[in-house]
């Protein structure tokens, strides 16, 4: 099958690496891929030329941004369109954005299936943004009219688009996934390098963007505790960059906790991937409850223990006896589930082995191919 895969604005962090992944899952299933969009995929790219242009623009206001992304639109459709006037394609599979236009103007020219990840709007309010409420719901409405499938990634994102009214009937939970390859690459090293091995200090890890929905503030207040336990001894390690790094780093500061912290920054997905191998434990402070983290199936595959927030989006992902769940936004919670499952060496193995056997369901080959045998079930 020939798929043309599109995208408009696509952030430096899990969105690239998940747009990315979408292509490479094709590829692997044996389909021929063109991957087009305003602007090349560039994963944890903060310190290039593209990477100051973004930084420059995050400071723009955001009506002013959301503009620029209109703009992106057009740009992506005159590119889809070019292209299919060279080329026929079985298939259009659209990362569609906040205002997209650009996959209801292709939907005539092969089937369409439209992926939206996390509604927009939820990240913006963490924020304190607003959108162009009317133009976003028109446009949802148009794609969802279009599309034979839309692709999201949980109930909750499912609830958000079905009220915009897209048809409940098109709309797809598919969950985020990873690639058989880095599957393999966790299950055979997770052997050689398991938890717990090296003795303390504890060695607790975060590996994403530097967001303020991932409240990476609540594991430092969380370490800060631990600190007062009798012989506690943990380094923290964290991997990535965001709008929230100055205002961590001057935090960890406060907190009197600058030689326990590690900020390797943003690294490539491989090398970010690698680092997963140092965690004792791996955590996930907060996150959107419309998401389904890349991150968490990133750190199953090394058989890593987990710490995560309740929330229903996350359980639908992994059970209890998978995942150490903790009541949101409370550091005392998060650092008291630290030291249990160190105290608790063999236990915590255990769970993240449960963790490391559940993934093995969530690769993108599978995921993509069940969603084209649906695809071509309806066709």
């Amino acid at each position: 099958m020939k798929i043309l895969l599109t995208y408009t604005l696509v952030g430096r962090g899990g969105d690239a690496i998940q747009v990315q992944a979408l292509a490479d899952g094709f590829r692997q299933l044996g389909h021929e891929v063109c991957l087009l969009g305003p602007h090349r995929l560039q994963p944890y790219e903060f310190f290039g030329r593209g990477g100051r242009l973004r930084s420059w623009l995050r400071d723009f206001p955001w009506w002013a941004k959301d503009l620029f992304e209109i703009g992106l639109n057009f740009l992506s459709l005159r590119q889809a369109q070019r292209y299919l006037r060279r080329e026929k394609v079985d298939l259009i599979f659209h990362r569609a954005g906040i205002y997209d236009f650009v996959g209801s103007r292709l939907a005539a020219r092969a089937p369409l299936v439209v992926h939206l990840d996390a509604p927009h709007p939820l990240e913006r309010a963490f924020r304190g943004e607003g959108h162009y409420k009317r133009l976003h719901q028109r446009v949802m409405r148009e794609l969802g009219g279009q599309a034979r499938f839309i692709v999201t990634v949980s109930a909750a994102a499912k609830q958000y688009y079905t009220q915009l009214g897209m048809p409940a009937e098109k709309v797809l939970i598919v969950p985020n996934g990873i690639s058989q390859a880095l599957l393999q690459r966790g299950r055979e090293q997770a052997k050689e390098r398991s938890p717990f091995a090296g003795g303390p200090p504890w060695r607790v890890g975060f590996v994403g963007s530097l967001s303020r929905w991932h409240r990476v503030d609540l594991l430092l207040e969380a370490l800060h505790l631990l600190n007062s336990e009798p012989g506690a001894r943990f380094q923290l390690i964290t991997v990535g960059y965001g709008e929230e790094y100055a205002k961590l780093r001057s935090q960890a500061k406060q907190l009197g906790l600058e030689s326990q912290v590690k900020w390797l920054g943003p690294l490539p997905h491989s090398q970010a991937f690698e680092q997963i191998a140092q965690f004792d434990i791996a955590v996930l402070p907060h996150t959107l409850t419309t998401g389904s983290p890349l991150k968490l199936f990133e750190y199953a595959a090394w058989a890593r223990p987990i710490v995560a927030p309740d929330l229903p989006n996350l359980r639908d992902l992994f059970s209890a006896e998978e995942m150490c769940y903790i009541p949101p936004e409370m550091p005392q919670e998060l650092a008291r589930a630290i030291l249990s499952l160190c105290r608790n060496p063999e236990a915590a193995c255990r769970m993240g082995e449960r963790a490391q056997a559940r993934v093995q369901g969530y690769s993108w080959e599978q995921i993509l191919s069940k969603l084209l045998e649906d695809l071509s079930a309806a066709l």
